[in-house]
């Protein structure tokens, strides 16, 4: 299985950024934030989990009248022994009144594995979501503004650009859903490559062992410039931007 807590961190933990497009969608117009956020884009980080360093990239297309969110996850090193990756995760959706809807969420790698592998049906004419995590086909009833392990900080993302600095999500993680409270904490620079960004650090709470903080920078595109993760007061993982179309 991938190293304890390495999928937090790599994806619905995980974080990381996302959008794509200024045009009108089938069920609605698209507002000023909502045009900057949803641009086409690719962003680059490196991962670094309890010594297994990684490289990921993320990126947004349109498809139709849907959105493909991308995430692709390389270990790098000696981490490429382990015989693990790449790891692909994809999130499908629309936005329906400035909210993301997912369709189709998955994560895994070139051979399937039921142990590992996750895949989540949204069906919101039911209500319902059915999908395989953990071995198990799984069902839930969807809420309102629910979102997918990717999806999550692209919603975030939207709200922060609308000026909300405390809000929860729910996310479906696929054997359970989870309520995301972001609260804000502080302002400080994040460095990228050789620029220092003013950002603002947000402390993800969901009621778990492992905290979970982001650093969106403080221009309207809210770029997830840091990930971190901790645990007993250590650092257990770091995800950094280190390249972004969406900072040309």
């Amino acid at each position: 299985m991938y190293p304890s807590g390495y999928r937090t961190l790599v994806t619905p933990t995980s974080f990381i950024a996302a959008l794509a497009l200024l045009l009108t969608l089938f069920h609605g117009s698209v507002n000023a934030s909502e045009s900057v956020l949803l641009e086409p884009f690719q962003s680059e980080y490196a991962v670094d989990y309890s010594g297994f360093r990684a490289a990921r990239t993320i990126s947004l297309e349109k498809d139709g009248e849907e959105y493909i969110l991308r995430s692709t996850t390389r270990l790098k090193g000696a981490a490429r022994l382990t015989g693990y990756g790449p790891i692909y995760e994809v999130s499908r959706f629309t936005l329906q009144d400035s909210v993301i809807r997912p369709s189709l969420y998955s994560i895994g790698e070139d051979k399937p594995n039921p142990k590992r592998d996750i895949r989540i049906e949204f069906d919101w004419d039911s209500g319902t979501s059915s999908g395989y995590a953990k071995g198990e086909e799984r069902s839930f009833a969807l809420e309102p503004n629910i979102q997918d392990p990717l999806s999550f900080d692209l919603m975030a993302r939207l709200l922060l650009s609308e000026g909300k600095r405390d809000f929860v999500l729910k996310v479906h993680e696929g054997h359970r859903v989870r309520s995301y409270h972001f609260i804000e904490q502080e302002e400080e620079a994040i460095k990228v490559a050789s620029r220092k960004i003013p950002a603002t650090r947000y402390f993800i709470d969901r009621n778990s062992s492992r905290e979970l903080y982001y650093w969106f920078s403080n221009n309207p595109k809210q770029v997830p410039l840091q990930i971190r993760q901790r645990h007993e007061q250590k650092t257990k993982g770091t995800v950094t931007l280190t390249k972004s179309t969406l900072l040309d």
